[in-house]
């Protein structure tokens, strides 16, 4: 029996997929054989490379809000990797597809619906974006982690379950968060985060508020590349006892969970995963959604400020200077900071991955006894 995972283009496609897999892999030991299809950017290619599966990197790339002359190339990647998929397909059919949205799941949901392949699409943002809103109604499952996301499927049975974390985010050692890095049990603790490529609104505002939160408390802090050098540069021109109190990272491969678990605020885009994460550990955040896409960060830290599982600022706030301001009002305040923890982990679904992946494993079953 086989199943295909797809997720690429981010690490927020790329991390829950990976949680998927490694569930099924539990649940059905040798019984599958499992492979993954994902983008050909070399992130896809970095957090692949030590899974055990057998990967199909795809050329497909996004072409909501592309310019309008890069679309025609867009569109012959998009049909390079229909063509890609139909041939794996069909020298192994799958029994069933796990696809976690975005623009690399096109390709592969539209040949499984062509082939009358069973498969669970999920979702973990409060609005959807285009590729979930379009391929989800090709799907035989979807699964969301927010009801207010219910009603933007049609058609397709809808499921709310969470969005997967890694099997780190189900027991995280906030202890060993801050033995990892030196940092004392009693030192208020800010972590802050952009997702896997980093967010340069973010990292700005952070520079130039930097001196007045190291004052109050260690901040570490995790980039992206694109920012890393010219933060490193002002890391370097700190007044020396501050120095030390910035912990300036272009990306954590290991231990992450145990250091949001550790962080008394994490400072974060308002992506699927992120928001998982940060409620799988409790983390009290200060969400900074982007409004690229669809807006559905937007959506998804609104629906998180309701629920009084986090604070939301927008990019123009950023520019007031208010980040600053925010963060050390919340330090001032532990009683806020305890509601935000208590109401962000009452969201917490750390065994989404194997939920999904039970759906999975039955549609496959079933596809196995009808077709063989």
């Amino acid at each position: 029996m086989r199943l295909v995972l797809v997720g690429g283009g981010t690490a927020g496609h790329i991390f829950p997929t990976i949680a998927v897999a490694r569930q099924l892999a539990m649940l059905s030991g040798s019984e599958v054989e499992l492979s993954a299809v994902c983008g050909s950017r070399e992130l896809d290619r970095l957090l692949y490379r030590d899974v055990d599966l057998d990967v199909l990197p795809l050329p497909a790339r996004g072409i909501v809000g592309v310019a309008w002359w890069r679309l025609p190339w867009r569109a012959w990647l998009l049909v390079q990797s229909i063509f890609f998929v139909w041939r794996d397909f069909s020298r192994r059919r799958p029994h069933a597809v796990v696809a976690s949205g975005g623009y690399v799941s096109a390709p592969v949901l539209l040949v499984s619906w062509i082939c009358r392949i069973p498969s669970v699409i999920f979702s973990g943002d409060a609005a959807l974006g285009w590729a979930t809103r379009v391929m989800a109604p090709l799907a035989s499952l979807a699964t969301v982690a927010f009801e207010e996301a219910r009603g933007q499927i049609w058609r397709t049975p809808v499921e709310t379950v969470g969005y997967p974390v890694r099997s780190t985010f189900a027991a995280p050692d906030a202890p060993a968060g801050r033995s990892a890095l030196g940092i004392a049990e009693t030192d208020p603790l800010i972590v802050v985060m952009g997702g896997s490529q980093g967010s340069h609104v973010i990292n700005e505002a952070l520079r130039t508020d930097l001196l007045c939160l190291l004052q109050k408390a260690q901040v570490v802090h995790v980039s992206g590349q694109r920012d890393f050098q010219t933060l490193a540069s002002t890391r370097d021109q700190l007044p020396e006892p501050l120095r030390g109190r910035y912990r300036l990272h272009d990306f954590i491969r290991t231990g992450f969970a145990n250091l949001l678990a550790a962080a008394d605020i994490v400072v974060s885009r308002a992506g699927a995963t992120s928001v998982a994460e940060l409620s799988a550990v409790g983390a009290p955040a200060v969400l900074i959604p982007g409004r690229f896409g669809a807006g559905h960060q937007v959506a998804t830290a609104a629906a998180m400020a309701k629920a009084g599982a986090a604070v939301m600022l927008s990019e123009s706030d950023l520019q007031s200077g208010q980040l600053g301001a925010t963060l050390l009002n919340l330090l001032d305040d532990r009683s806020q900071l305890r509601r935000l923890s208590d109401a962000t982990r009452s969201r917490g679904q750390p065994h989404a991955a194997r939920q999904i992946a039970q759906l999975a494993f039955r549609l496959a079953r079933r596809d196995a006894l009808v077709n063989g």
